[in-house]
């Protein structure tokens, strides 16, 4: 039995399942076996299951059973899941949510985890769930040392997690044929005072906007974030699910100005939309993406092999080479190269994984409370 989370978490969390379980039930609900209820049968891989000779979170050495290892998270999942079938003969299937709706399945399953490895952006998050004893710790991938100096620097010392990659959770993308570009917040102090209506995404549903909004809190201090947000929900803050409908109600003209993810800002403006995205000089707030190991998986060889497929540089690039918007990120393995496209000097807002975690039921049950007002 896990650690129990705080009270608020719960009550939040059950309420994020009602609400998106029409989206998460996509993925199907899983048999003992591990295969999707509904489907003919899950393809057995015995050939691939292995001896774990390594301790899992619990101390207990287990044995691969061979079968398919599931997969839970956003960006990029059904391109790696089946990347990773091809070169290394695990099978996976990936279940592809967003950030909350991944978090609300999680606990749902606490019982009864159906996840074996979580890839999805947010350190906070899933820094909160090593703390809660749901992630595998202490195992070293052989190739970690494939990470880059930046990478190796969002490395957690009990390695509950692996850094992937980082994007910008937000940058300030306008509307060209609504805002001049001197009229154009240049900022975040810029943005939070703009005189016309500007958007972000929910910070409880969509997986980079708890970083946007916890980056906020971090680099202004809770009394004076929670001062901004105040202001600005009077002002016209409208909150959007995900980030594709914020970007949407940019087009629309429903919001002049947005806080938003890159790879929609900088798609927005490549397919020629009227959109302008400026990275402001002070930072952007980082989305980490990270992978990690389920402490109760019973396949510990496939879902390691994961991890370390997920380390080199080869497959960072290919899905920074891909022909897709979501390639919008920094890979963080040594010698990958990001898209030229983006800004080549911005840096990222990134508060640490602890106080990122720590302030996470705080931060979303205060800016939720404010929304609905």
């Amino acid at each position: 039995m896990k650690k129990q989370g705080k009270k608020n978490l719960s009550i939040m969390l059950s309420a994020v399942i009602l609400l998106l379980s029409a989206c998460g039930s996509s993925g199907g609900a899983q048999n003992n076996n591990g295969a999707s209820a509904g489907e003919g049968s899950a393809a057995n891989s015995s050939t691939q299951a292995a001896n774990n000779t390594e301790s899992t979170a619990t101390g207990n050495l287990s044995e691969d059973t061979g079968e398919t290892i599931y997969l839970y998270g956003n960006d990029f999942v059904e391109t790696v899941a089946e990347k990773f079938t091809e070169e290394t003969g695990y099978k996976m299937e990936a279940v592809h949510y967003g950030g909350g709706e991944a978090l609300a399945k999680i606990e749902a399953e606490q019982g009864n985890p159906q996840w074996d490895v979580l890839m999805m952006d947010g350190h906070g998050s899933v820094r909160s769930l090593a703390d809660r004893d749901f992630l595998m710790t202490g195992w070293q991938p052989e190739n970690l040392a494939s990470l880059s100096e930046e990478g190796k620097s969002y490395l957690p010392e009990d390695l509950s997690y692996f850094p992937i990659g980082i994007h910008a959770a937000g940058v300030i993308a306008y509307n060209t044929n609504l805002v001049s570009s001197d009229k154009a917040p240049k900022t975040w102090e810029d943005f939070f005072e703009y005189e016309g209506p500007v958007g972000h995404a929910d910070p409880a549903v969509a997986a980079p906007a708890y970083p946007l909004v916890s980056a906020f809190f971090d680099l202004w201090g809770e009394e004076a974030a929670k001062a901004k947000y105040t202001k600005r929900f009077e002002d016209g803050l409208r909150v959007y699910p995900k980030n594709g409908p914020v970007g949407n109600a940019l087009l629309s003209g429903e919001i002049e100005v947005a806080a938003l993810q890159e790879h929609n800002a900088y798609g927005l403006k490549l397919a020629g939309e009227p959109v302008e995205v400026i990275w402001p000089e002070e930072g952007a707030p980082g989305s980490l993406r990270v992978a990690a190991i389920s402490s109760e998986t019973k396949n510990p060889a496939a879902a390691k092999s994961f991890v370390e497929f997920m380390l080199k540089p080869e497959t960072q690039q290919m899905l920074a080479d891909l022909d897709s918007t979501d390639s919008f990120f920094t890979p963080l393995a040594e010698g990958t190269t990001p898209r030229t496209e983006r800004e080549p000097d911005g840096t990222f807002l990134l508060p640490s994984a602890d106080w990122a975690s720590e302030q996470e039921t705080e931060i979303k049950t205060w800016f939720a409370d404010q929304n609905v007002r």
